[in-house]
């Protein structure tokens, strides 16, 4: 054989198969209506917030006597007594601006993944798998992105009325000269173990419910699904995703609040720890297994919310777009 027919006998690699994907521009809008979805939602969704926040950082157990927070009924009745309605809207501005990024950056994140995962065979092997690492992936990036918002966000829910931070600004300067990007990254670790695996299952239920729908329903196309059904597809995959890792999201907040203790006498014992394996221990030593569940009920109305205003608010802002250009 010679050289030439050597070189002629190789296969051709199909340029095609090889090209790095386009990038679809429509992405940058996409971006847009994850962040108008973040601002609504967040907006309905802070009270639960508060609620949450507040029971996960409670060290007393809930049945105790010394307990500030005894039930959401009975929480809510002394959040609007000791703080008035402003009160249940503490830390909105950080919180706005928080969800507003992640908006951003998880849903762009989320649908350039997917454009490369359909490039591979993977996507179409097993697609719910597909849309549970696209959707870990984009969580990753929106933990890295908001972390210190949610940590400036957090000791702002968490301080007494006349302590702590006067506003958003001071909090982050402060944090940032007295502990370092070390104190506004508190908790990275377990957010990261939280919201990685909680969005991929939060993306892979919804997407996986939407599919269902159009074929219980016999649609042509997703864009067919009523507004209504999208909401109760998207409050399920939250509530799904939530239930899953929610001890997790505890420990966080409680890692968050280390160091702030001065600011925060009001809220009874102040809850202290050494690090992620010994925050669980000492949970689970004084308030039991029960511990790692405070604050769950108003964490999963507001996820449940948050996640169907998200996806319904996302999917039809996208729907629009697409019909105006």
């Amino acid at each position: 054989m010679t050289l030439e027919d050597a070189h002629t006998s190789i296969p051709k690699i199909n340029e095609e198969s090889i090209r790095r994907p386009k990038i679809d521009h429509f992405h940058g809008k996409q971006a847009f209506a994850g962040g108008v979805a973040a601002f609504v939602t967040r907006f309905v969704c802070q009270p639960f917030d508060v609620l949450k926040i507040r029971f996960q950082l409670q060290v007393e157990p809930l049945g105790c006597n010394k307990s500030k927070y005894v039930s959401m009924p009975q929480a809510v009745r002394t959040i609007f007594r000791d703080e008035g309605v402003v009160g249940f809207w503490k830390g909105h501005m950080p919180g706005q601006l928080l969800s507003i990024v992640y908006g951003v950056a998880q849903f762009w994140a989320f649908e350039e993944c997917k454009d490369y995962a359909k490039h591979l065979n993977l996507y179409h092997q097993n697609e719910n798998i597909a849309n549970f690492v696209c959707g870990s992936m984009a969580g990753a990036l929106g933990t890295v992105t908001v972390t210190p918002i949610d940590v400036v966000r957090t000791r702002l829910i968490a301080q007494d009325s006349h302590r702590g931070y006067p506003n958003t600004y001071r909090a982050f300067m402060t944090i940032g000269k007295q502990e370092g990007i070390r104190g506004l990254y508190r908790g990275f670790y377990l957010s990261l173990i939280q919201v990685a695996p909680l969005t991929g299952i939060n993306f892979m239920t919804y997407k996986f419910l939407c599919t269902s729908t159009v074929d219980v329903l016999n649609l042509h196309d997703k864009s067919e699904i009523p507004a209504l059904v999208t909401f109760f597809n998207g409050a399920m995959a939250g509530l799904v995703s939530k239930a899953v890792v929610y001890p997790l999201d505890l420990a966080k907040k409680r890692m968050q609040i280390q160091g702030f203790g001065e600011h925060r006498k009001n809220f009874g014992k102040h809850f202290e720890c050494t690090g992620i394996v010994d925050c669980f221990r000492v949970t689970i030593l004084r308030e039991g297994y029960r511990g790692l569940f405070k604050g769950m009920w108003p964490s999963v109305l507001k996820t449940g919310i948050t996640s169907a205003m998200n996806f319904c608010i996302y999917d039809n802002i996208n729907l629009l777009i697409k019909n105006n250009t």
